[in-house]
């Protein structure tokens, strides 16, 4: 028997559930890298790191994080190594599973691993340029906050490929005085780029009176925004009205950057609570995969 649509609406999908913290990946200050190092270490301890790491890297990376307590997290600098170590890594499992969930996979701690920082921390006082070769990124990016931006782009939109992410920049930037909105156009992009790893279909809209995407395979509706006021809440409300009304969607998600900050993300999620709206969902651009994949399931499940 299948579910009535006030139960479907009693379990519906919330940004609080969905997908990782916004300190996975991006850094803005000191605590995001004691969270995330703390995040990590509670993975690879449980059942599912202990299966992938042995117990002497599961100790040596325990032992790290014990340094980093005695001595404090803020202007740490091996455990800001550490952290930015940890999300280029995250980037690349993201890149290569699609996305990721820690409670399914976890990360594989190198062998060695404290040594790994403490060069990375004295990469810059390192009077031997002989002794260890830098990575193209590496000598194209030193800033590490930087790099794991880059390697996350590189591998989401450019395939591995960074002469072509390179290319891309400067053609951006050439076109950067003449074309739409950036901000709107890069989230757009970013959500049309993971529809299309799931291989579902997208329709473009555009279209003042419904929303940016609509993915006909699952009923989403997608509104796509990169600033909202409390004057934009009416139109908002009013063009997820209609589309649920034209449309018949089961599912609306109103798309936000990942920069957005939590006092902001909050406020806008006031519309999601308020049930207005009641199959909205608020997220940040980042959990949108998981966001996708978890309707997904839904859907199956019925």
């Amino acid at each position: 028997m299948k579910p009535t649509i006030k139960n479907k609406q009693a379990r519906r999908l919330s940004a609080t559930t969905l997908g990782t913290p916004i300190y996975h990946r991006r850094r803005r200050d000191w605590r995001d890298d004691q969270y995330l190092i703390e995040d990590i270490l509670k993975n690879i301890a449980g059942n599912n790191g202990a299966k992938q790491n042995s117990p002497q890297r599961i100790k040596s990376f325990r032992n790290l994080v014990s340094e980093f307590e005695s001595k404090g997290f803020q202007a740490n600098e091996k455990a800001f190594s550490l952290a930015m170590w940890i999300r280029e890594e995250l980037a690349k499992l993201a890149a290569d599973k699609g996305s990721y969930d820690l409670r399914v996979h976890s990360l594989v701690i190198p062998p060695g691993l404290a040594r790994i920082i403490t060069a990375r921390c004295n990469r810059s006082l390192n009077h031997k340029p002989q002794a260890e070769k830098k990575s193209l990124l590496e000598e194209l990016f030193p800033d590490s906050e930087i790099r794991s931006h880059v390697l996350e782009r590189v591998q989401l939109f450019h395939k591995g490929n960074l002469l072509s992410y390179l290319h891309s920049l400067v053609r951006n930037e050439r076109n950067s005085l003449t074309r739409e909105s950036a901000t709107i156009m890069d989230l757009i992009h970013v959500c049309e780029e993971k529809l299309k790893r799931r291989k579902l279909k997208t329709v473009s809209n555009f279209n003042a009176h419904e929303v940016d995407l609509w993915v006909p395979g699952l009923s989403l509706g997608i509104e796509i925004r990169d600033a909202l006021s409390s004057s934009d809440n009416g139109e908002l409300i009013s063009i997820l009205k209609n589309t649920n009304s034209s449309k018949k969607a089961r599912f609306l998600a109103l798309v936000c950057p990942d920069d957005l900050s939590d006092l902001l993300f909050h406020k806008w999620r006031e519309i999601e609570r308020s049930m207005v709206v009641p199959n909205l969902c608020v997220i940040r651009v980042g959990d949108f995969g998981s966001y996708l994949d978890k309707i997904s399931d839904d859907l199956q499940g019925e």
